[in-house]
């Protein structure tokens, strides 16, 4: 079985009191799953069992993915238990913990596919055949990481009460007994039940971005948000990385709402204008800005998830395996970027791209050091034709030999 013993050794740090209790092969087929998504030559399930290297059978894999739902429940409450230990200790006034919700398409051929259904694309501007997918997940750090992806049901499902992904997402914050957190979403979830929920009932504060149909209160003047975008006075400016941000905020009174807001219109270097809200009246425009900024490092989530962790590749017609290969994706992407943390500070002058370009290099290169007779020939060519061959070589190190002590 080739699994980069770094690899082995995160999901032991992270889980490993679990993994202790419980028989080996789900530890083994844990593993297998996480490398195969980590490896950029595996698109799915039954490519991840295809490889002669890992020993398993393409049933296998599929069955432990089907059943076992004590086991991945298990793994999904562990995942929410790293975010919670974070959060105990740590104070709201300096330390509040940062949450986004958002949701992505994932087109579908298949009409067997569960939770597949016709959805509208706002790219295409066209219906389509797709699963969509719930999204809450902090940011730290600056980086993502997903606590929970739910896949929301179809609206005409029989023998379930329909739940929209404003009700899903109002039931997960209160099941998890969210409080003192900071909540970002985009302009689809800026709307009253959320706002209010985030605020009322669990004690947070909420930052989005208004539609422009929105009808508000500026000075005793009600106005629509495209109105008061187009006219409002940019006074100020914020310099966020390397974009100047010129804004104007305002107290206000939402229609739609029972608790005023503050309100920050910005406009960036080519001119278009956007409408922050939040909860927090005393919160600084700049700190507004700078909070909705990190929206963002959702829809880089992704991107990654689909382009590198096979998000749209698992085709099973099994209700069970689709959830639970969700729950996979979010612990691969959370071992990820483990990975980039330990590279990142022995190797300061690799950029993100190329740190991923080197883990990804490391899992040929182990299959083949470890499974072939000519395997130090072929590895030391296949080195000199990198072209970050002494980082690699370096990263290696690190990659196949886990740390001790």
């Amino acid at each position: 079985m080739t699994i980069l013993p770094r690899i082995k050794q995160i999901v032991q740090e992270r889980f490993g009191t679990f993994f202790d209790s419980i028989e080996g092969f789900y530890l083994k087929n844990f593993l297998i799953l996480i490398q195969g998504l980590l490896t950029n030559s595996y698109t799915s399930i039954s490519a991840i069992a295809a490889d002669e290297h890992y020993g398993v059978s393409h049933t296998t894999l599929f069955r432990f993915l089907q059943s076992h739902e004590e086991f991945w429940v298990t793994m999904k409450n562990l995942l929410f238990s790293l975010f919670r230990r974070q959060m105990v200790g740590e104070g709201t006034s300096q330390h509040r913990h940062i949450l986004v919700i958002d949701d992505t398409q994932i087109a579908r051929r298949g009409k067997l596919i569960p939770f597949a259904s016709k959805h509208y694309d706002h790219c295409d501007n066209r219906f389509i055949l797709s699963q969509v997918i719930l999204t809450i997940g902090e940011v730290k750090n600056k980086v993502f990481q997903p606590l929970e992806m739910l896949f929301a049901k179809p609206s005409k499902e029989e023998g379930e009460p329909y739940r929209s992904k404003i009700e899903m997402a109002i039931s997960w914050l209160k099941d998890h007994s969210i409080r003192g957190a900071i909540i970002i979403a985009d302009s689809w979830y800026t709307n009253a039940p959320l706002i209010e929920s985030c605020k009322k009932l669990f004690e947070s504060d909420f930052i989005g971005r208004f539609k422009s149909n929105i009808i508000l209160c500026i000075d005793g003047e009600w106005k629509k948000v495209k109105d008061l975008v187009a006219n409002a006075p940019m006074n100020r400016t914020f310099r966020l990385g390397n974009k100047v941000i010129r804004y104007h905020s305002f107290d206000a009174k939402v229609q739609s709402l029972r608790i005023l807001v503050k309100v920050v219109v910005t406009e960036l270097e080519d001119g278009s204008r956007a409408l922050l809200a939040c909860t927090d009246r005393n919160l600084p425009s700049e700190a507004i800005i700078e909070y909705y900024s990190l929206r963002w490092t959702i829809e880089s989530f992704f991107k990654f998830a689909k382009q590198n962790l096979s998000l749209a590749k698992c085709h099973s017609r099994d209700e069970s395996a689709q959830s639970h290969f969700l729950i996979l994706i979010a612990i691969a992407y959370l071992i990820f970027n483990d990975l980039l943390r330990i590279l990142q500070t022995s190797e300061e002058n690799l950029t993100h791209c190329e740190l991923f370009y080197v883990i990804r290099l490391a899992f040929s290169i182990f299959a083949v050091t470890y499974f072939s007779r000519s395997s130090v020939r072929t590895t030391e060519s296949f080195l000199s034709e990198c072209r970050y061959s002494k980082a690699s070589q370096r990263v290696l190190v690190l990659l196949l030999h886990p740390r001790t002590g």
